[in-house]
């Protein structure tokens, strides 16, 4: 019965520490990535400055009532 008495195996819980912790830093890097894209690029819905306003005079293609029709 002696021979069962030493068997305590121990636990290593130091292993993959590395793999989470470059883990967690790609998604904070995407983040923060993501947010400066966001900052550089977007332009909010009352935006004077934008492309569609001054291209078409204020008109909406919706607002086209000519159907493509010619001599209208």
């Amino acid at each position: 019965m002696a021979d069962h008495v030493d068997k305590r195996v121990e636990g290593s819980f130091s292993q993959g520490w590395g793999f989470a912790l470059f883990i967690t830093a790609l998604a904070v890097a995407s983040f923060v990535g993501a947010g400066l894209l966001h900052r550089a690029t977007f332009r909010t819905p009352n935006d004077v400055t934008a492309e569609y306003r001054q291209e078409g005079g204020g008109h909406s293609p919706a607002a086209d009532t000519s159907h493509g029709k010619a001599g209208h």
